[in-house]
């Protein structure tokens, strides 16, 4: 059998569908060009600032905390990247849209375009150009503070923080403007939108898995004894690496990575001793666990939370269709109920009762359902669906 061929990779200055619909509806073409040239520096800054692989400059223990000249060496090439990936967006932006020389404001708008609805684009692509490069002048500041120079993961955090702001800011400049000329949702124009989504419902349910299993892991030795428990801190430790292992995790916030690596040392250190005090594996796992609750909620709240509500209505509606093929005795039941549960797993992690329900749902779907399994599963799932919290 040949070898399968590696899918490329899309361009990195492709443009969502309903974006290019968008600029191919723009009467004036001249306007449309100057549009898909932001547009598409926004994408290709978008794109590198969430793929520069900044990962490989994170500390792997505590004992790199502290930094050196070397540092600067190291991190010198992700901190001029991103920097060189702001500057050519503000430059494509002042290109297609130069600022008028001194006070007078130039007749830019092109006849048959909304003139009040063009001047807003203009303004906000300036004010959105203005806030990137004095952010930028902040990342250098913030770099150089002694603070973060002498200290490795503090300089990760920051930088990653800068990286996301960025990203923020340029989604914000494309969605705003896309809405001044069409009605449109952020999801469906914002390069990068729907991947960095998908990344964060990747990591919510990691979380969850993991604090599930640590959980229960726990609570299993309530009672051991003090001899068996170097053997389970290396156990914790082992499923702590897996974690680190995924994919999912890679987004994570690099406090939040800075938390695991500390948690694996202990625990290392733990499993290295003949007996292990009692109480001393919960006392040491059940802040973490927390800080995990802490994690899923800041996902949920600050990322997700209109992801959710889609994937929710869109259940209801598969849900609503699956109601009538049963009452109808249609064999399409058991596909829509499947597909609702499919859409369903993007909320893992949201609330342990629904989750409970997925895991079940997973087992139960491994065999043919009968009418009566298929109502129950149906009633339990709508009863569940209608639970989650939406705040």
């Amino acid at each position: 059998m040949p070898p399968t061929e590696k899918k490329p990779r899309a361009p990195q200055d492709t443009l969502p569908p309903q974006l290019e619909v968008l600029l191919e509806g723009i009467t004036h073409r001249a306007l449309a060009g100057r549009l898909a040239r932001v547009y598409r520096a926004a994408a290709l800054a978008i794109d590198r600032l969430g793929h520069l692989n900044i990962v490989k400059y994170e500390p792997t223990s505590l004992e790199e905390a502290g930094a050196d000249l070397s540092l600067w060496e190291t991190m010198a090439p992700a901190i001029r990247d991103t920097v060189v990936d702001v500057n050519a967006l503000v430059s494509a932006i002042h290109e297609a849209f130069p600022p008028p020389e001194g006070a007078r404001e130039d007749a830019w708008a092109p006849a048959g375009v909304d003139e009040r609805l063009a001047r807003e684009v203009k303004v906000v692509l300036g004010a959105c150009a203005g806030r990137l490069s004095r952010r930028v002048a902040d990342l250098g500041q913030r770099v150089r503070r002694p603070e973060v120079v002498s200290d490795r993961w503090a300089l990760m955090a920051e930088l990653q923080a800068f990286r996301a702001d960025f990203r923020a800011q340029m989604g914000d400049l494309v969605y705003l403007t896309a809405a001044a000329l069409g009605d449109v949702r952020r999801e469906d124009v914002v390069p990068g939108y729907q991947t960095q989504v998908a990344s964060a419902a990747a990591l919510r349910s990691a979380v969850a898995d993991l604090r599930r299993s640590l959980q229960s892991r726990l609570e299993k030795l309530a009672n051991a004894e003090p001899r068996a428990l170097p053997a389970q801190a290396r156990r914790l430790e082992e499923m702590l690496a897996a974690f680190a292992g995924m994919p999912a995790s890679l987004t994570m916030k690099t406090r939040d990575k800075r938390l695991v690596v500390e948690l694996r040392e202990r625990l290392h250190a733990l499993a290295s001793i003949p007996e292990v005090p009692a109480g001393e594996l919960q006392t040491l796992m059940e802040p973490f666990l927390g800080e995990l609750g802490r994690v899923g909620a800041e996902l949920t709240q600050r990322t997700l939370t209109t992801h959710d509500r889609a994937v929710w209505a869109a259940c209801g509606a598969r849900l609503e269709q699956a109601a009538m093929h049963l009452f109808l005795g249609s064999p399409g039941t058991e596909r829509v109920v499947r597909e609702a549960v499919a859409a369903a797993e993007a909320l893992y992690g949201r609330a342990p009762v629904f989750d409970a329900f997925l895991r079940k749902v997973r087992v139960i779907l491994e065999q043919s359902f009968g009418d009566a399994e298929l109502r129950e599963t149906l009633e339990v799932f709508r009863e569940r669906l209608a639970a989650l919290p939406f705040t």
